[in-house]
């Protein structure tokens, strides 16, 4: 795939996007709840799978190298290897998920809705199991006490941000695709 200009300004956006919803954090114990898995999942939608996995590198990368993007204003390879870190690597493989599907369904029926909408419910599902399975390593906790603490209050959450991803995602995705 060849890059046009329009497209990296697309990434762009969609990397100071998710810079700004990662970085709002309200604390809740191990992991604190952000607006970053809204931002990748409205990515995904989107931009599709390429872009997408290229705007979340981009995000990631600017915290890599210290630039404070993550969560509480945090930033540096630190918090990639730290407990939480494996949630922000996994915002990758959820891109990567989601997008490919959003490339796939076609369409704006109710039933491509709902099949984008699993998709974004397995996509978070795999950024929970990147997450955990670091954050049970480095906290040194059990699977138990994982999912207790880094999973099951954000389920709701999570799903809240599914339907607000597709119901936003897909008429923008729609308006940019006519454009």
């Amino acid at each position: 795939m060849r890059f046009k200009t329009k497209d990296m300004i697309q990434c762009a956006v969609f990397a100071a996007i998710l810079c700004v919803f990662s970085i709002i954090a309200i604390p809740a114990g191990a992991i604190p709840f952000t607006l970053g898995v809204l931002g990748i999942l409205l990515c995904a939608i989107i931009l599709g799978c390429k872009k997408s996995v290229i705007s979340v590198l981009v995000f990631i990368l600017l915290g890599a190298v210290g630039l404070p993007v993550f969560s509480g204003f945090k930033g540096g390879f630190q918090v990639l290897a730290g407990p939480t870190g494996g949630y922000i690597t996994g915002y990758i493989v959820t891109a990567l998920l989601v997008g490919f599907c959003a490339d796939h369904i076609p369409g704006n029926t109710i039933k491509s809705t709902i099949l984008l909408f699993l998709s974004c419910a397995a996509g978070v599902i795999l950024c929970y199991l990147f997450g955990t399975i670091q954050y049970m390593f480095t906290a040194d906790k059990t699977l138990l006490q994982g999912l207790a603490l880094c999973v099951f209050p954000f389920i709701p959450f999570d799903l809240l941000k599914c339907v607000l991803a597709c119901a936003i995602g897909i008429p923008v995705r729609k308006r940019l695709a006519s454009s």
